[in-house]
């Protein structure tokens, strides 16, 4: 009896696990994706829960020549998400802190290389702790003259 418990509870968390995930990639499909404008979507659906105060890192290869768009999508009733792109030698390309905590940003590199993307929900003076959908996605620009 006891095991039989033990296994409908695991088949529960997973249920509701996979339903959450579920959710998170459909708000990263359906909301992040139309933020990338004119640029072609690479593909990958990178999208998780956090909550007030949690911190993320994404690791994604670059290749020169080409221009990219990262963009971050959040449910609405999170606070503001901190994003830095940082190279593996620790230094900051980019932080949207200066930026007025800006979502997205446009940028090429100079040679090929593995970027980090590192986030923080902030965190809100009050009791009440909200987690979240966060996305982030990529986008690579098109040359205009190949566009058809």
């Amino acid at each position: 009896m006891l095991a039989l418990k033990r296994v409908i509870l695991f088949l529960s968390i997973a249920f509701f696990a996979s339903t959450v995930s579920a959710q998170c990639f459909s708000f990263a499909k359906n909301i992040g994706k139309s933020k990338l404008g004119d640029f072609v979507h690479d593909g990958n659906y990178n999208a998780t829960i956090l909550s007030e105060g949690e911190k993320a890192e994404l690791f994604k290869t670059f290749f020169e020549g080409q221009k990219y768009r990262i963009s971050i999508s959040k449910i609405e009733q999170l606070p503001p998400i901190h994003f830095k792109l940082v190279n593996n030698d620790g230094v900051v390309l980019f932080d949207n802190k200066d930026h007025d905590y800006s979502l997205s940003w446009d940028f090429e590199v100079k040679s090929t290389q593995m970027l980090i993307v590192e986030m923080e929900v902030l965190e809100r003076q009050t009791e009440d702790i909200i987690s979240g959908c966060v996305a982030v996605l990529f986008g690579v620009e098109v040359e205009k003259d190949k566009k058809k």
